[in-house]
């Protein structure tokens, strides 16, 4: 007997090759295909991760030393050997509240502003500010937006903080009379290259103590990726490029223009520079550059085996010595 078949078994026994043909292996570059598409995939949400926390490490520090504003022996210490002081808040130009401690030995001495590095606050800079008020300077120091108690939620080394010293001598001026024309900064790490920018914009500013600067953010960036990643140069470009470019979004400024020593020819004032030999941190070449740069008085103090900012406690007489006769001799009348 003949066997007859359906139309539509007909189209199912046409249709198996092409079932059998698909249930084969897949050919071994559609595999490569998919296991580079897979790779590039992960190294692109690895290094999108990567860049944004290597950011918030550049903006968004973690910040040290807070235990020391709460505790009670800094403002004892302070009454104790007698200096008075006043907490203050300024609110700077954008309305972020800055505070602090303000020193005054009398309405006609001399005024340094003090300003500390990242990640610290005013108590990381309180050996020199005591040393200075001891030596019949009035000192204000204050803690930096984002850091200690003041406001602020993302740090730019200077892009808004240069704004905002300039705002605090302002304040000082207006309320509490002091000389214009007597006016020093000192400041250590970011508040050295801080100071440094201040100074490149308000002329009348006298003398500048800068004790670890960076000479670029970029630059000081860019070693520092360098020195926590270890990747390859040909990788470093574009992480580094992407890394400021997502800090530049986020804290709302711009990397490149924070360079002390792209403004370095516009400093008039006398500049100290201190460095220590030892720095990981901010290599000496830093202030080498900046000083070089310099067109006015300069000084430049090297400090043999000494780390990041630490010159103050490995050469404590010898520096504030160095401190206040600076400011002693650029400050007077």
């Amino acid at each position: 007997m003949y066997e007859v078949q359906s139309d539509n078994e007909k189209r199912a026994s046409a249709a198996e090759p092409s079932v059998k043909a698909a249930s084969k292996p897949l050919r071994p570059w559609l595999k490569m295909a998919g296991l580079v598409i897979g790779t590039a995939g992960s190294l692109t949400l690895l290094i999108g991760a990567a860049t944004y926390q290597l950011s918030s490490i550049l903006i968004r520090p973690r910040l040290k030393r807070l235990p020391h504003l709460k505790r009670p022996h800094l403002r004892s210490l302070m009454r104790r050997i007698g200096i008075a002081f006043e907490d203050i808040v300024i609110e700077s130009f954008d309305r972020t509240k800055l505070y602090g401690w303000w020193m005054q030995k009398s309405a006609d001495a001399p005024t340094v502003v003090v300003l500390h590095g990242v990640n610290n606050n005013r108590t990381s800079v309180i050996r020199a500010s005591l040393v200075l008020r001891q030596a019949g300077f009035n000192v204000l120091v204050f803690d930096g937006r984002a850091h200690g108690d003041s406001e602020g939620r993302y740090v730019t080394y200077g892009f808004y903080e240069r704004r905002d010293v300039e705002t605090v001598i302002e304040w000082l001026i207006a309320e509490k009379g002091i000389d214009k024309e007597r006016i020093g900064l000192a400041g250590e790490s970011m508040g050295a290259a801080i100071a440094l920018q201040v100074a490149a914009q308000l002329p009348w500013i006298r003398a500048v103590w800068a004790d670890s600067p960076f000479a670029s953010l970029r630059r000081v960036t860019g070693e520092y990726v360098r020195r926590v990643t270890g990747l390859p140069e040909a990788v470093i470009s574009p992480v580094l490029w992407s890394v400021i470019r997502v800090a530049n979004y986020r804290g709302k400024f711009d990397v490149e223009q924070v360079s002390p020593l792209a403004l370095a020819d516009r400093i008039k004032c006398p500049v100290f520079l201190v460095h220590g030999t030892d720095d990981d941190l901010i290599e000496v070449q830093h202030s080498e550059n900046i000083h070089d740069a310099l067109p006015g008085k300069k000084e430049l103090w090297i400090v043999e085996g000494v780390t990041h900012a630490r010159s103050a406690r490995r050469a404590k007489r010898e520096y504030g010595d160095r401190l206040t006769g600076f400011f002693g001799e650029h400050l007077k009348k």
